[in-house]
């Protein structure tokens, strides 16, 4: 009877495994990893291999959506087969359809979680994970010139006074946080819902867990103009500030005091 085993690595590199991950990922019969559906920007394929103690291969995007049976589901069905994922499983579409056709096919499926960009957001911002929305992706032009619809959940999101995560495409070229920026700035344009302008407060993430990662809140306006380095990256639009929240985002984002007495 075989196994399939979604183990989450966290955010930066292959230090995120849990001790339970990592226990599971040495007694899997075989082992593999994905970086699909994010980017790890200090994993390394050799560190990752000498700790789990065994060769670890690479699944793409076609491996995982298309390809499924051949890539996974065949050996799952007669070994323990352990799937490394960046963050924390389950919070990808790809990997709730995994898990799903899995089950389906009769075989054992166990989650094992680490940090997520879901929580690690809130966490490093200080904004509280509870008053946050849907989270929505913003893609890059290449993919989705004109995604009206990531507008459309924004709106939602602020009229209820909840904060957006933004989540930014990685595709063949990462889109930067300038470039959403300005992204978001056309949409306005289309769209004139009043949601984001050259004046309005966000909040960037760059790296989140790594050592040099980035947090800074500050007018789009500014924002648009500063380089962040290297993905994987995140915006978020505050929605209705508690005065805690407003606190933490002065001391921990470093937004100016003036930008946020212009939000009252």
């Amino acid at each position: 009877m075989g196994e399939l085993t979604l183990i989450g690595m966290g955010l930066q590199d292959e230090k995120g495994l849990t001790l339970r991950g990592l226990e599971a990922a040495r007694k899997s019969d075989e082992v593999y990893v994905e970086f699909y559906t994010n980017i790890m920007p200090g994993l390394s394929i050799q560190n990752l291999q000498h700790l789990v103690g065994k060769e670890v291969g690479i699944l793409t995007r076609k491996d995982l959506e298309e390809n499924a049976e051949r890539a996974i589901f065949s050996r799952a069905k007669q070994k323990s087969v352990g799937l490394l994922t960046p963050g924390d499983p389950m919070t990808a579409t790809t990997h709730i359809g995994l898990v799903l056709s899995a089950r389906k096919q009769g075989i054992q499926t166990r989650l094992i979680h680490s940090a997520s960009i879901v929580t690690a957001a809130a966490g490093v911002t200080g904004l509280e994970l509870y008053k946050f929305g849907r989270t929505v992706t913003i893609p890059s032009p290449a993919t989705n010139p004109t995604p009206e619809s990531a507008y459309g959940f924004i709106e939602e999101n602020r009229r209820i006074g909840l904060h957006t995560l933004m989540l930014l495409d990685i595709g063949n070229e990462p889109l930067t946080i300038p470039d959403a920026i300005r992204i978001l700035l056309k949409l306005e344009d289309r769209v004139k819902a009043g949601l984001v302008t050259e004046d309005t407060m966000l909040v960037a993430l760059a790296r989140v867990e790594s050592p040099d990662c980035i947090v800074r809140a500050d007018k789009a306006r500014n924002l648009r103009e500063h380089d962040f380095g290297k993905p994987p990256f995140s915006i978020i639009l505050p929605g209705k500030l508690h005065f805690i929240e407003a606190e933490a985002l002065h001391v921990l984002a470093g937004v100016p005091q003036e930008t946020l007495e212009e939000r009252e």
